[in-house]
């Protein structure tokens, strides 16, 4: 609003620049002097200097002027002794006018004694009147107020005409005005504004109406605006004070009577105060609806230099009509700040991200309006807000820590009650089970809620401890639940589990009444104890009771958990039927689960052989031998294979044929732990075929070389036999001794010194055990036990971060090759090699443990080695052609399945196939909630976004506090992501609320460096 600054347009008098004035003086003087210097004769005229100087002044060549006034006026004073002029010779008078009127123009000194004079010498004389008033508009145009002042003031008392006097009084008034003297101006402007002759008269009328205004006099206001609001000049203007003037006074009504229609003709640009203002009474009315489109009109006009109060108001319309979208766009860039609006913007925001199913911004929102103190109570509603829509998402953990805060900050809070039920929930959602059951068990009253939240948290965390072997705890828990069985369910699950931890604690005669009475039930958990009876029978070694319960397994498990179990337990059903010499239903058995394609296929193949060789159909079995060669030649049955192959034709006497088998054993695998017994049975063949050398021969390999093995003392036996056949016994005492000295007791010094190398080790004195294992070594190079100490010597190594001592060590152990230690050589190898980057040599090394594996929980950890290593080298294709075979063969090892899946899914990553990887991590996640499947939906989120779908990434990601909130790692990864997607999506407030969370709050020190850095990245934006 205009309150100092006077109309332009309504100035009449001449404006002059200063420096002009400078210019025109210096220009003035030289052209008068060269005039004069030219002119001749017309210095003669009478009236030349007189005319001239008029001339010069319409000019406004003042200084020039002033010189021709002063050349015609002094010649007629005479001798210099009249002071006076003739009053009746106008042009003198009038000279001497000009004379004083062009000196105070030029700044000359004693130019006021001039005009001064003037006036009291020729008060009569019109000009005498008008000095006075032109010299107030000259000062008056240059907008030198307080001279302008001095001069009207006294043309005003001297009098005049009425014409001249209006304009005058008007010129005096804005002179006021413009040095904030109103109290002078307001009177005069009353005068002016009220004649209708003056053309000042509308802008006397519109000052007048904002010093009423400023005065508070708001219906004079009203009254001076609405006189001149059809003025071209005003009529833009005037609405806007006549709004404001009936807000002030709070006169609604009338304020919308006189806007509304005004704003239906008119729209424009001028018209954005009135449609505030016509807003604002909409609002206070609480008609949110009428309120929008003004508010809008406003806002769109004004842009960012709108009001942060106002847009607040603009957005709360919005969100009272329901318009949350709208709302959001208005708030979202007022809640970052640090005022009483921001506070308020911020709940509000809150609860319109809720209305549109936005969360997790919503979360943010409430973090900032609770953050903010300048409203307590908004304050007290945001946290709570904030604490409940933790636990809606999932994040028991941060709902736990919330809610507790909240109740000792706001102890009588009215939402006290409701904060007290929801923390159990909370701890539930957290999965700190622990926490949670003591919380409930602390309470003095439970009610049916509150018990039904008891029998799920203790049943979980049975579960927990049965899957962390804490099989007593397990029991005790879920005992916990069985007491309180609200859930029918639920209540046939804990007793399923019960039954399982003692089974998995070998109380099988526990375990066994427990299962019975799930299995005369209905649902899942009665077909599964079937499967749990049968393996309790089978453990016991009761194969005949075992029987019944797998056969029924497998008839009804098939609609229960499907595939791996019914093939498991179709396996376990034919080991029962060869146990109890039902072969022929052994066979079938075998056959259905080689049907079915059962991860353990190969050694259902092997055991179809060993049958078939058990009941004398020996052709038979030697062809099934075979085939689990050709068809599983990776297999750790393969070895065993070639051996009872062997052994059929060794046990019917075949012993020539079984010499050439066994040869192609000890020839084809000379790394298997079969050889020995290879051997012993080649050599007894040879004996049997008094073939004496070559059986002594294989004797003494096995006392030389497996001297430790079952089949030493078998050996010794034999070789004396066998010599004793051969008619050469005295050789016999050098064997022996050979034996003796490279098999010493238990009781000699080797075996203490050794003994104590490993009890140095076992305590963790590292430093001290590589001196010991070292010493004995060198002391006893030929020691059976040197493959062992070797082995300690690289652990104690690896202890002291000497990898390449360790390694050194390891490798002897592997290039040896007959250890029992050979395969924990080879996978701490491994491991080695592979965080050196010498990648190839890890893979060899895993190969080594796959091959030589003498279980299948061995091969598959070293498969799990082998297809991460060929990821990071990178072999992708080896990586996946692993991770199926992984995949197929099931959990042999705990997690693995899950693993396999899941490099399935980063290969086909790494590959740019989001299609297949996405498809192999919601495997992942379906397969199990663990690490793996956490990271999984690391990767769902991260696909998205390099899709740029980054609303969807958003809600992939969020998933996390609801299946993974335990893992911090991956929980930390997937919020910083959460908070990349934000910054594309152009949200940088929520971006930063996400940051500022994780960094309160995750316990992982590598994800909160990470969060700051991204943090610090974005503030300096």
């Amino acid at each position: 609003m205009p309150y100092s600054t006077a109309q332009s347009g309504q100035y009449h008098s001449l404006r002059i620049n200063s420096s002009r004035w400078l210019i025109c003086l210096t220009l003035g003087l030289f052209v008068s002097l060269s005039a004069l210097a030219q002119r001749t004769q017309s210095y003669a005229e009478p009236d030349y200097h007189y005319r001239n100087g008029l001339e010069l002044f319409e000019k406004a060549n003042y200084a020039a002027a002033r010189y021709e006034f002063r050349q015609y006026v002094e010649p007629r004073r005479g001798d210099g002794s009249q002071t006076l002029l003739n009053t009746g010779d106008q042009n003198l008078v009038e000279a001497e006018y000009y004379i004083a009127l062009t000196s105070l123009y030029i700044d000359e000194p004693g130019a006021e004694l001039l005009v001064d004079r003037f006036v009291k010498n020729h008060s009569q004389h019109p000009k005498a009147g008008q000095l006075y008033g032109d010299l107030g508009t000259y000062y008056y145009t240059r907008q030198d107020y307080t001279k302008a002042i001095d001069f009207l003031e006294k043309a005003v008392a001297q009098g005049g005409s009425a014409t001249q006097q209006t304009g005058y009084k008007y010129q005096l008034a804005l002179s006021y005005y413009n040095t904030q003297d109103l109290k002078k101006a307001l009177p005069l402007l009353n005068e002016v504004k009220l004649d209708p002759g003056s053309p000042d008269a509308p802008a006397a009328s519109y000052y007048a109406g904002v010093i009423n205004f400023r005065n508070r006099n708001y219906n004079e206001a009203v009254a001076d605006f609405r006189r001149v609001e059809n003025n071209p000049i005003y009529q833009n203007q005037v609405p806007n004070w006549i709004a404001q003037a009936l807000y002030r006074q709070r006169r609604f009504d009338d304020l919308l009577t006189y806007t509304e229609p005004l704003l239906k003709r008119n729209n424009g640009a001028g018209m954005n105060e009135v449609a505030l203002f016509t807003a604002e009474v909409f609002y206070q009315q609480n008609q949110f609806a009428r309120a929008i489109p003004y508010y809008k009109q406003y806002i769109n006009a004004t842009g960012a230099k709108a009001p942060g109060a106002v847009k607040f108001r603009y957005g709360q319309s919005l969100f009272r009509t329901g318009a949350y979208n709208d709302a959001i766009t208005q708030l979202k860039s007022l809640a970052g700040g640090k005022d009483t609006t921001a506070q308020y913007a911020a709940y509000t925001l809150g609860v319109s991200y809720l209305q549109t199913q936005n969360p997790t911004y919503a979360l943010n929102a409430f973090d900032q309006a609770g953050r903010l103190s300048f409203n307590r109570e908004i304050q007290e509603e945001a946290r709570f807000n904030h604490a409940k829509l933790q636990l809606d998402q999932n994040n028991g953990a941060d709902a736990v820590k919330e809610l507790t805060a909240f109740l000792k900050q706001y102890p009588d809070s009215k939402f006290e009650n409701e904060a007290n039920e929801l923390v159990g929930e909370a701890y539930y959602a957290s999965n700190n089970y622990p926490a949670a059951i003591a919380y409930i068990e602390g309470l003095k009253r439970r009610t049916p809620k509150i018990n039904a939240t008891y029998q799920r948290l203790t049943f979980n965390q049975g579960v927990n401890d049965f899957n962390a072997e804490r099989y007593q705890q397990a029991v005790a828990n879920l005992d916990k639940s069985l007491k309180f069985p609200v859930d029918n369910e639920l209540q046939q699950a804990a007793q399923f589990w019960k039954a399982e931890a003692y089974s998995a604690g070998k109380q099988y005669d526990t375990a066994i009444p427990l299962y019975a009475s799930i299995k005369s039930g209905a649902g899942d958990y009665s077909t599964k104890s079937l499967y749990g009876l049968g393996y309790a029978y089978y453990n016991k070694k009761d194969y005949a009771r075992a029987l019944p319960y797998f056969r029924d397994f497998v008839s009804k498990g098939a609609s229960a958990d499907g595939g791996v179990q019914v093939q498991d337990a179709t396996i376990r059903l034919a080991d029962s039927y060869f146990a109890t010499k039902q072969y022929e239903n052994a066979l079938r058995a075998y056959d259905q689960a080689i049907a079915q394609n059962a991860p353990d296929k190969d050694y259902a193949s092997y055991q179809k052989a060993v049958i078939l060789s058990y009941v004398g159909r020996d052709a038979e079995a030697k062809a099934q031998f075979d085939q689990v060669q050709r068809q599983y030649p990776n297999s750790r049955f393969v070895d065993e294979s070639l051996f009872q192959k062997a052994n059929v034709d060794f046990e019917k006497g075949a012993y020539q044929v079984a010499i050439q088998e066994f040869t192609k054993l000890i020839q084809d695998k000379p790394n298997s732990s079969l050889v020995p017994a290879a051997l012993l049975k080649r050599a007894i063949a040879y004996g049997n075929l008094q073939q004496y050398d070559p059986a002594v021969a294989d004797y003494k390999r096995i006392l030389d070389n497996y001297g430790d093995s079952d089949q030493a003392q078998s050996a010794l036996l034999g070789i004396q036999n066998t010599l004793n056949d051969a008619g050469r016994p005295e050789e016999f005492s050098q064997v022996l001794g050979q034996y003796k000295k490279g098999n010493p007791g238990s009781t000699d010094v080797e075996r203490v010194q050794f003994d104590n190398a490993k009890n140095i080790y076992s305590t963790g004195k590292y430093e001290q055990a590589i001196q010991s294992f070292l010493a004995f070594m060198q002391e006893y190079p030929a020691s059976p036990g040197t493959n062992e100490a070797r082995y300690y010597l690289a652990e104690s190594y690896r202890q002291t971060n000497d990898v390449a001592n360790a390694l050194r060590y390891y490798n002897l152990v592997i290039a040896d090759n007959k250890s029992d230690f050979l395969i924990r050589a080879a996978s701490r190898a491994a491991d080695l090699e592979a965080k050196q980057k010498n990648y190839p040599r890890a893979i060899r090394n895993y190969q080594i443990i796959q091959s030589r594996a003498n279980s299948k929980a061995e091969q598959v950890t070293a498969q799990l080695g082998l297809m991460d290593t060929y990821f990071v080298y990178p072999k992708l294709d080896s990586a996946a052609a692993i991770a199926r075979e992984v995949v197929a063969g099931g959990n042999v090892v705990a997690g693995a399945q899950n693993r396999a899946q899941l490099m399935l899914g980063k290969v086909a990553l790494a590959k740019n196939d989001y299609k297949t990887a996405q498809a192999d991590f919601e495997k992942t996640i379906a397969l199990a909630k663990d690490v793996s499947g956490a990271e999984a939906q690391y990767f769902l989120g991260e696909i998205l976004y390099r899709q740029k779908k980054y609303k969807e990434s958003v809600a992939t990601l969020l998933k996390f506090n609801e299946q993974f909130s335990d893992f911090e790692y991956w929980k930390g990864k997937a919020f910083i992501l959460v908070s990349d997607n934000n910054v594309a999506l152009d949200e940088p407030a929520q971006a930063k609320a996400v940051l500022n969370s994780i960094i309160e709050n995750s316990s992982d020190q590598t994800i909160v460096a990470e969060a700051k850095e991204k943090l610090t990245a974005l503030e300096s934006k």
